[in-house]
């Protein structure tokens, strides 16, 4: 299930792409946590993600808490 996370700082539209065996959750606070096998633990505070896009995406891949 990959996916793309986009933020501010991106210099294109292109985001930061992860890989099929990663993961994320999006907290009810807003956090957003992401576990790459290639780029490790990430956390992204509310206000500095923006957008996380995905195709084909199974629900048990992520979770909102």
């Amino acid at each position: 299930m990959a996916f793309t996370v986009h933020t501010p700082e991106d210099t294109s539209p292109a985001g930061l792409s992860f890989g099929d065996d990663d993961q994320f959750h999006i907290y009810e606070s807003g956090v957003l946590k992401v576990q790459s096998k290639t780029h490790g633990v990430r956390i992204y505070s509310p206000g500095f993600w923006q957008l996380i896009t995905y195709t084909q995406h199974p629900d048990d891949l992520r979770s909102i808490r």
